[in-house]
């Protein structure tokens, strides 16, 4: 199974950049909330960290498959295959499953204290952007490849239905934390099935038992089945971040890489 493909970087790569500015104009003509902090010093130091993710985790798994021969032609349990799953519901079983193991995934890295280390990082972002979407380690990032990787594997899904899924999960990612104020009737909607920015801003409130809620990433439905849904809270009154990370001095580059290895 061919389960790489450079074009396929190439192409995700322009979809997640042409999100980024789409997002980025948007938030300009309709605004949520006025920025408190340098929206140059935020994208800064968001942007980087995603460069950063893709120099250490991209370039290197580029490697390992050229190099290694595991992973170049690794053994496959190819569900799809063995019970004979046509294109089309290959690519929705591979969204949905995919969806679901990033939900759990996300939930893990809230309740085990190793993975928060490194998740606590996003949480650090004290305003809320489209940019906001880039803010993770590449410890977390590193677990949630390694996760992908091995559903792919599982289910044998090739790597356009993989992409399929990277494209509508970057885009629901650059969506949830844009900083832009939906028509009322159609947030309702959105929020029925998918994460609209108001669902995903309780998600980032520095109060604990609203940042422990609200998990999925595309479809709301993970949230409302295992009873971490959260709806009800003044969306005027959310304060951004952890109230342990105030000081903008400790949330650096160059702090926010070894945060996790800090007492």
């Amino acid at each position: 199974m061919n389960i790489y493909s450079l074009n396929a970087e190439w192409g995700l790569l322009c979809w997640v950049v042409t999100g980024l500015l789409f997002f980025f104009i948007l938030e300009k003509w309709v605004v949520y909330r006025s920025p408190t902090l340098p929206l140059f010093r935020r994208w800064r130091i968001n942007v980087s960290l995603n460069l950063s993710n893709v120099a250490i985790i991209d370039l290197f798994f580029v490697y390992l498959v050229k190099q290694v021969s595991f992973f170049a032609d690794p053994p496959v349990l190819d569900i799809f295959a063995k019970f004979h799953v046509n294109s089309f519901w290959r690519v929705a079983i591979t969204v949905l499953v995919m969806d679901l193991a990033i939900y759990f995934w996300h939930r893990m890295n809230h309740e085990v204290p190793f993975l928060w280390r490194f998740h606590r990082v996003h949480h650090t972002d004290r305003n809320l952007d489209v940019s906001s979407a880039f803010r993770f380690h590449f410890g977390e990032v590193t677990g949630s490849t390694i996760i992908m990787y091995g559903i792919m594997l599982i289910l044998g899904s090739s790597i356009l239905e993989v992409r399929i899924f990277q494209l509508i999960f970057f885009l629901a990612a650059q969506f949830e934390h844009s900083n832009i104020r939906l028509w009322k009737p159609l947030e309702r909607a959105v929020w029925f099935l998918f994460v609209p920015p108001a669902m995903h801003r309780i998600h980032h409130s520095n109060i604990q038992e609203e940042t422990d809620s609200n998990y999925g990433t595309f479809l709301s439905i993970w949230d409302r089945i295992f009873g971490t849904f959260r709806k009800n809270v003044a969306q005027e009154k959310i304060v951004y971040g952890l109230k342990e990370f105030s000081d903008e001095q400790e949330l650096s580059l160059g702090k926010l890489l070894i945060l996790p290895f800090r007492k």
